[in-house]
């Protein structure tokens, strides 16, 4: 391969940033013929423009959950969907339940049955709204100031009240994740906000599409071993699912039920 300009090595990399999550410099230099001084000068210059997260040896594509919940609802809703068809498996009789904000959470809340005697607790409008839809289900809503692009409350007021509660299963909404710092989200009160909730719950489930692994959001939550349930499409990132399940939590694919 002869070598490349600027403009055709950044988008090179972006292209295979958007395809698997990371590069690594030496691997690119290699693909590229080119040194890894010029694949990391090159990172330096993607990432000042925020195309990218510099890491140790490389880089990480920045997460895909952003912007405004009805933006990222059918992002991948094929997915999200199977997710949360998934994720019913985990749902059990008289059950207190907490869905965070979140796109693939409302999916969920579209599933649940309204004949278990559920408690849904939601810092959510949108899922509240949407559970209005289920009179089976008991709903309460957790109040603040409500932030558009989380598409809930996470304030200091939402933080006060999720103390008052303590739940059988926290479905938690997450941003990226990368081996290096685990869950991460975007906005700080929002990282704030489920760091408290981890403390207010029995056991901890994240349903993660495929398109936030290997990702970079700024503000790290929680650690994998942490995370009692992890549902996932298949094949999607062996170290994560090792990393949960040797700490004793359980994962569960979008196409295979519990225990399987």
């Amino acid at each position: 391969m002869s070598k490349l300009l600027p403009n055709q090595r950044h988008e090179a990399i972006l292209t295979l940033l958007q395809q698997q999550g990371q590069v690594l410099a030496v691997e690119m230099a290699e693909r590229l013929n080119t040194t890894e001084a010029t694949i990391r000068r090159d990172l330096r210059q993607l990432a000042a423009q925020n195309l990218c997260k510099r890491i140790y040896g490389g880089a990480l594509a920045p997460t895909p959950a952003t912007g405004p919940i009805e933006a990222r609802l059918h992002l991948s809703g094929d997915e999200k969907q199977a997710l949360a068809l998934a994720a019913l498996a985990l749902i059990k009789q008289d059950q207190v339940i907490f869905l965070d904000a979140g796109s693939t959470h409302l999916y969920l809340a579209d599933l649940l049955p309204s004949d278990q005697g559920l408690t849904v607790v939601t810092n959510s409008l949108s899922i509240a709204v949407k559970m209005l839809e289920r009179p089976g289900i008991r709903t309460i809503l957790i109040g603040g100031e409500l932030d558009a692009d989380i598409g809930g409350c996470v304030d200091a007021k939402a933080v006060q009240e999720i103390d008052g509660f303590y739940f059988d299963i926290a479905f938690t909404g997450i941003c990226a994740y990368e081996p290096g710092s685990g869950f991460s989200a975007l906005n700080y009160q929002d990282a704030q906000f489920k760091k408290r909730l981890l403390t207010r719950c029995g056991n901890v489930a994240v349903l993660c599409t495929g398109d936030k692994l290997n990702t970079y959001a700024p503000y790290s939550f929680l650690d994998a071993s942490r995370v009692d349930y992890l549902v996932t499409p298949p094949g999607q990132h062996p170290q994560l699912e090792q990393q949960v399940t040797h700490s004793g939590g359980k994962v569960l694919y979008s196409d295979s039920p519990i225990g399987e």
